[in-house]
């Protein structure tokens, strides 16, 4: 990725979430001239700055390091499972064993529906239910 790339995938991730250039300099605490400077490409950004991107975009550092070009693309699937484990980390250890226990159920039903992502074939006459 070139770093004209990286910047366009930043003012990209800005405008999602509705941000200015301050109010990246400000989640991120670098100064409002060196977010300038960066999505201006005069000057790059070192690890430092590009690890403090993403605790203000509130994403893995490894997702803003491939956006930048310096780790290699990753496919979406384990972008996706990358960012589920980001965000769990910071939660409670109570509310992981929620989502833990949450993602167990999807995996059920996903694996209920089978395969084909199809609802399972129903019986014909409904089965009797309890008297209560």
């Amino acid at each position: 990725m070139t770093k004209e790339d990286f910047i366009d995938w930043l003012r990209k991730e800005m405008e999602r979430r509705e941000w200015s250039q301050s109010e990246l300099a400000r989640r991120s605490k670098l100064s409002p001239a060196q977010i300038t400077r960066l999505l201006n490409g005069e000057r790059g950004v070192g690890e430092a700055g590009l690890t403090a991107i993403a605790h203000a975009l509130k994403l893995p550092p490894e997702t803003v390091f491939r956006a930048a070009g310096i780790l290699p693309p990753q496919t979406p699937e384990n972008e996706l499972i990358q960012q589920i484990s980001y965000i769990a980390k910071d939660l409670p250890a109570d509310e992981q064993e929620g989502l833990l226990e949450y993602a167990k159920l999807r995996q059920k039903l996903s694996q209920e529906k089978g395969e084909n992502g199809k609802q399972p074939r129903r019986a014909a006459f409904p089965t009797p239910t309890q008297p209560k």
